[in-house]
C-alpha cells in the first residue's frame, strides 16, 4: 500500500504543517488505489464531486464538506479536479503536540480518531465562510513567512481547530468540551495502540490506573457511549479496515487482532454489523469495482 511522507522543508526551513488551496495546484494529486499518510489531514472542499473511502465509510463530497483523516488511516479518493475548490491542511502530530504544548491535543478533537461517527463533516454556508476566511490567512502567512509568523499560526490554527471542533460536536450531538477530564483522551490514545491487542474495560483501566466506573462515567460525558462500547466501536472499525483492505482470512485477521478463536470474531462483527465478515467483504468487494 502506498505511503505518503511529510516533507517538512519544502519551503526551504523545518515547518511540520501545510496549508494550500486546491484550485491552481499543478501538483494537486489524490490517489485512487488505497493509500496511508504520516500525517493528519483535513481535506476541505468548496466545490467539487466524487467519493472518499474512510474507516469503512463510503463518503460523497458534496460543496463546503470536510474529511479528517488521522495518520496510517487506509483511505481511496475517486475525485474530479476540473473545477476543484477548496483547501489542503496537513500536519504531523509532533506539530500539534509541540504548538499548543500538549501531546494529547489531536486526541482533544472529536473530528480526528472517531470510531462512532464518520470523520466528515458538511458546513453550512455561513460557517463555511468563517472557516475559508481563517484559511486564507493561514495560506498568506505561510506564504510570507516572517519571524512572528509561528505566533500568528498558532493562534489561527488553534481557532480554527477549535471551531470546526465545535461544528463537528454540534452536528453528531457529542461534547465539545475540550477541556474534560483527560483521562478520556489518554484512553483515546491508549485505544490507538491497543486495540488489536487490548479489548477488555479492565485492561485499560489498569494502563489508566483509574477504576472502572470513573473510566465509564467520564467516557459517557465525552461521547455518549460506554467504555465498553467505546472499545468495541473502535475493534469494529479495525476488523471493518482487515476485511476491507487486506487478503487476510478470517482466522487470520482473528489472530491478527487477538481474538481467541475465529468463531468468536465472527460473533463480534455480525451483532454489531448486522452480517458476517464473509458477506460484509464480499459486498465491499463488489462495491469497489
Amino acid at each position: 500500500m502506498r505511503k505518503f511522507v511529510f516533507n517538512k522543508e519544502k519551503y526551504g526551513f523545518p515547518l511540520l504543517m501545510d496549508l494550500h488551496r486546491l484550485e491552481g495546484n499543478p501538483n494537486l494529486y489524490f490517489d485512487s488505489k488505497p493509500h496511508i499518510t504520516d500525517f493528519f489531514e483535513i481535506i476541505i472542499f468548496e466545490k467539487s464531486n466524487g467519493i472518499i473511502e474512510l474507516n469503512g465509510h463510503i463518503l460523497d463530497i458534496e460543496n463546503n464538506s470536510f474529511f479528517f483523516v488521522c495518520p496510517f488511516q487506509k483511505k481511496s479518493c475517486k475525485i474530479s479536479l476540473s473545477d476543484i475548490k477548496g483547501f489542503h491542511l496537513v500536519f504531523k502530530n509532533d506539530f500539534l503536540a509541540d504548538f499548543f504544548d500538549d501531546k494529547l491535543f489531536a486526541y482533544r478533537l472529536q473530528y480526528f480518531y472517531n470510531a462512532q461517527h464518520p470523520q466528515y463533516l458538511k458546513l453550512q454556508n455561513s460557517d463555511y465562510v468563517t472557516i475559508q476566511t481563517v484559511l486564507n490567512e493561514v495560506v498568506n502567512d505561510i506564504e510570507n513567512f516572517q519571524n512572528d509568523s509561528p505566533h500568528i499560526l498558532r493562534s489561527l490554527l488553534y481557532f480554527l481547530l477549535s471551531k470546526l471542533n465545535r461544528l463537528y460536536s454540534k452536528h453528531y450531538n457529542v461534547s465539545d468540551n475540550t477541556l474534560s477530564n483527560s483521562i478520556i483522551y489518554r484512553f483515546k490514545e491508549l485505544l490507538e495502540k491497543h486495540i488489536r491487542n487490548l479489548h477488555a474495560v479492565d485492561e485499560y483501566c489498569n494502563l489508566l490506573r483509574v477504576k472502572r466506573n470513573k473510566l465509564n462515567v467520564v467516557t459517557k460525558e465525552h461521547t455518549g457511549c460506554t467504555s465498553k462500547e467505546f472499545i468495541d466501536n473502535r475493534l469494529h472499525q479495525e476488523i471493518k479496515m482487515e476485511l476491507y483492505y487486506s487478503d487476510k482470512t478470517i482466522a487470520e485477521i482473528a489472530h491478527a487482532l487477538n481474538f481467541s478463536d475465529p468463531n468468536n470474531l465472527t460473533r463480534f462483527f455480525k451483532k454489531k454489523e448486522g452480517v458476517s465478515p464473509s458477506a460484509y467483504r464480499k459486498k465491499h468487494q463488489i462495491d469497489r469495482k
